[in-house]
Parts: structure tokens; C-alpha cells; sequence
């Protein structure tokens, strides 16, 4: 079978993306510390579904349907019941939803999108007999609950959306979406969308799309989001290769991914492959760099230095996100970071974000009036062109962004006790040996072995000191000469080991 061109950069997006990470920087050394669940969680149970026998036509292109979802849910999965019976070529988008207009905010844009394909939508979602599992994930899930203190708070609120697209040759596929005419009264009106932007409601007297959604496990229950910036009204022009945003968090949490509002992607993969007939052929491949995401804490930083420190974590953004947000303006997030960490109250960060100049990232405009939340969370947005140059900061603008993360993280574990640490002198030594130690907890015993492992003598210690071992064995004869083993367990198991040479 072969696959239509526009299509082939889509299916070599996994390659694509080794390749973009082999080609730049090295990843972070390890340290220490858990690494955080993955940010595609399980899907543990339903937070809405619906069934629905009837059906509603999507002709063409543009043309598209609605469905406001339960407030204050989180979404890992969603499906809708559909049957098209050629290649189809919609997008299903999720929005943030404004119950005053019974429309999505005009202030923010699509918190995700994805293509939809036969092998990942099939014909039936739900069914009369029972709701399948949500075959469309989104990674990261949606979270729409924060914390208090959050500059601009996300709407509780979110609408679901299948718009039609011509994607193939130009051509228009018809999509048919089944729904029921009488729906649960708690959730909103599903209504037909128009190409011209109208919209025009169902039949029934309250209409209500066949669909399941997936509100992942009990620990996507537990994320909030953290700090956001959700207006997203300006393009930073030019597009920065890096820029660098600081925040606060308004109380400890376990930080688990960031995403971005992106606006565009210059040149998209499946763009620069569609004029090649015969992939993979002679010659070097078009590329762009794949921007990276980091962490950096600023404590001690109120500007960007000449030189980035190193980040406290850092990831890649998911390349295949990034194409399918080209499609239309769109959230975005990196692959999932290597570690946790946490982040304190009353404490700088910085959002880092490098290799960035095939891509523009949205701001908000500020006005000088934001609210004390505002000031106290959000801090300057500075942008450079080359990372080499100079770091401007923006005067009347600040990054679009959403940090997600989990509330109530623990203090900070105890530092280790010091190391337990053991010296024996003099070492060669004529007759007896001096045995010194440090950082025991309690009391400490001590075996003297020989080389085959076999004990010839004992003492006992308390957590720092001393013991001396007089050369000779439990019945008090000299040992011969040779090399012998001088063993310390202190009470919490931990052992340390000395080799000591006896020369008679």
C-alpha cells in the first residue's frame, strides 16, 4: 500500500524524534530521587458517558461538533461514538469553557489537539451494550483544578470538540456523530458547529453526543494546576531561539510537567516531505531542532545569566504533539522528566526553554493592572535570539504557561547521617592496632577475621572513639603474621571494613 505523502512525515515522527535527540545536548547526569509516575496515566474509570442512537451529518470541512463536559474533571481519554466510511481527517480538540457564553474562551486556546485515525477510532466508541475504553489519549492528561493563589486560574470547565478537515487531496469526507436527543440535565447542550463560526443546536430538548471520558487514576486525582498564565493574546516577535520565564508557586508541590501555548511551528514536518516521492532516498533529510524544556532555580538569579547553570530537571517537547498543535494553535508539553523535585513557596524558578526558533510560543500582553496573585506569582519574561547574545526582557509581556503539578509534597527527607568511617594504625603494625571510627549510630561491635574468614577476636564501641586490638586472638595468643580484617556493624546494620597487616 502506499502511503499518501502528506502522511509519511507523520508515520517517521518516532525516528525523527531519536534522531533529534541523539543531535542535541547531552541529557542531565543522574541524581537522586524518584523518578515521577508517567504523565500517560491508566484509565481506571469513567468521569462521563453517554450512549445515543442518533446521528448528525459533519459534511465537510470546517464543520464540526460540540459537547461541554462535567466541571472539574480531569481528562486522560475521551472518545465518541462516529461511523465514516471513507479515510477520515478530523481533529478532536479539547477547550476551556465559558459557561456565561455557553461557548469555549475566546481568551485561551485549545488545550489539545489530536488527529484521528481509523486505527485509534473506531467505528463504535460506545455502544447500547456498554461504553468501551476512551481510545484517544491525551498526553499529558488535562488537569482543570488549581490551587489557591494561581495568577489567572483555568476555567473548571471543558468543551470537546470533532471539527472536520480536508486533509486528503482536497477532498471532503463525510463524518456521521451520533448523539441522543434527551441527555443528562447535568451536562450542557451539544450543538453543531458551523463553518462560519455559528452554531446551531441539535435536535431534541436536550441533546447530548454519545461519548465516554476517562478521568485517568487516583494520582492524576491528586495533580492541580500550580501557576499558569492561560491568556494567550500576543506572539513574541521575532520568534526567540531561548527564552526564560520566572514564577513562584504558591505552596509546596511535587512538580510534574509544564506545558506551553503554542502558536506555530515553522515549515511543518509533513510540509517539507510531501514533495518527496520516494522516502527514505539519497541525501540528507530537512530537520528543525526540537525545543527543550528546563527548570532552573533562581533564588539567587532575579536576571538571566551569559551562561544558563544547569537545570534542576529538563525534558524535550513531544515532537508529535508539536505537529499535530501546527495544525491550529494549541497547549503543548515535553516527554515526561527523568526525576522529581519539588518546588518551594516563596521561591524564584525559571522556565527555560532552548533550541525554540523553529517554533513561536504564546505570551500574555500585561497592563500594569494585573492582580496581587499576578505580581506575586509571575515574574519578567526575558528572550534572546542567539544563545550567545544578549537577554532582553520583554516590557509588557510574560509567557503563556501552565505548570502541573502535586500538592502537599513532603518535607524534604533528613540529610543521611555522616558516613560511617573506620581506620586502623599503625597499619603494617609489629603487635597491637589502634581503631578509630565516626559516624556510628550507637553502639558499635567489631570482629578482627583472618583471610579465610574466620573470626579470632571481638570488641565493643560506643558511636566515636576508640578500641584497640591487641594482636592476639580470643584466648590471648599472638596471632601470626599476615593480613587480617578489622570489621565495624554499628546498631543501624551499616558496616565498615579495614585491612590491617600484622609483621611480627
Amino acid at each position: 500500500m502506499r502511503v499518501p505523502r502528506p502522511f509519511r512525515a507523520i508515520l517517521l515522527i518516532p525516528a525523527i524524534a531519536v534522531t533529534a535527540l541523539l543531535s542535541g545536548a547531552a541529557p542531565l547526569p543522574p541524581l537522586p530521587g524518584p523518578p515521577p509516575p508517567p504523565i500517560k496515566p491508566p484509565c481506571d474509570h469513567f468521569a462521563s458517558a453517554v450512549a445515543g442512537d442518533s446521528t448528525v451529518q459533519i459534511p465537510n470541512k470546517g464543520v464540526g461538533i460540540e459537547q461541554a463536559l462535567p466541571a472539574g474533571i480531569s481528562v486522560a481519554a475521551c472518545s465518541l461514538r462516529t461511523r465514516n466510511s471513507e479515510f477520515p481527517g478530523p481533529i478532536m480538540a479539547l477547550r476551556e469553557w465559558d459557561p456565561a457564553t455557553l461557548a469555549p474562551d475566546s481568551e485561551t486556546i485549545a488545550l489539545r489537539r489530536a488527529f484521528v485515525f481509523p486505527s485509534i477510532f473506531p467505528v463504535d466508541a460506545t455502544t447500547d451494550a456498554g461504553l468501551k475504553l476512551p481510545m484517544i489519549s491525551f498526553v499529558p492528561p488535562v488537569v482543570t483544578s488549581s490551587v489557591a493563589g494561581v495568577a489567572e486560574p483555568p476555567r473548571p470547565q471543558l468543551a470537546l470538540q470533532l471539527v472536520n478537515q480536508r486533509l486528503i487531496l482536497g477532498l471532503d469526507w463525510e463524518l456521521t456523530c451520533y448523539f441522543t436527543p434527551e441527555g443528562p440535565a447535568e451536562l450542557p447542550a451539544a450543538v453543531k458547529l458551523n463553518a462560519d463560526s455559528t452554531r446551531e443546536p441539535l435536535p431534541g430538548p436536550h441533546p447530548v453526543l454519545a461519548h465516554a471520558v476517562c478521568a485517568g487514576d487516583a494520582d492524576l486525582a491528586t495533580l492541580r494546576i500550580v501557576q499558569s498564565v492561560r491568556r494567550t493574546d500576543v506572539k513574541p516577535f521575532p520568534a526567540p531561539k531561548e527564552f526564560m520565564q520566572r514564577f513562584r508557586v504558591p505552596e509546596r508541590v511535587e512538580l510534574r510537567w509544564i506545558e506551553l501555548a503554542l502558536a506555530e511551528v515553522f515549515t511543518p514536518y509533513f510540509e517539507r516531505f510531501a514533495a518527496i516521492d520516494d522516502f527514505p532516498g539519497p541525501g540528507p533529510r530537512p530537520f528543525f531542532g526540537i525545543p527543550v524544556l528546563a527548570v532552573i532555580d533562581g533564588e539567587a538569579m532575579p536576571e538571566p545569566p551569559a551562561h544558563v547553570p544547569s537545570p534542576m530537571v529538563e525534558a524535550p517537547f513531544d515532537l508529535s504533539a508539536l505537529v499535530q498543535a501546527s495544525q491550529g494553535m494549541g497547549w503543548v508539553s515535553h516527554s515526561g522528566f527523568d526525576r522529581t523535585v519539588t518546588l518551594e513557596p516563596d521561591h524564584d524558578y525559571w522556565i527555560w526553554v532552548r533550541d525554540a526558533a523553529a517554533t513561536t510560543f504564546l505570551n500574555r500582553r500585561t497592563h500594569g493592572d494585573e492582580p496581587p496573585e499576578f505580581t506575586a506569582g509571575v515574574g519578567p519574561y526575558f528572550a534572546r535570539t542567539d544563545t550567545a547574545g544578549e537577554w532582553i526582557r520583554a516590557a509588557d509581556q510574560v509567557l503563556a504557561f501552565r505548570v502541573v503539578g502535586r500538592p502537599g509534597a513532603s518535607s524534604p527527607p533528613p540529610p543521611p547521617p555522616a558516613s560511617f568511617a573506620l581506620s586502623t594504625t599503625p597499619n603494617p603494625a609489629p603487635g597491637s592496632v589502634r581503631v578509630a571510627w565516626s559516624g556510628a549510630v550507637g553502639s558499635v561491635r567489631f570482629d578482627v577475621l583472618d583471610p579465610r574468614g574466620r573470626r579470632v577476636s571481638e570488641g565493643l564501641g560506643g558511636a566515636a572513639g576508640t578500641w584497640t586490638w591487641p594482636g592476639t586472638d580470643r584466648n590471648g595468643r599472638a596471632v601470626a603474621s599476615g593480613i587480617y580484617f578489622v570489621r565495624a556493624r554499628d546498631s543501624a546494620g551499616r558496616e565498615s571494613v579495614d585491612r590491617v597487616v600484622v609483621m611480627r
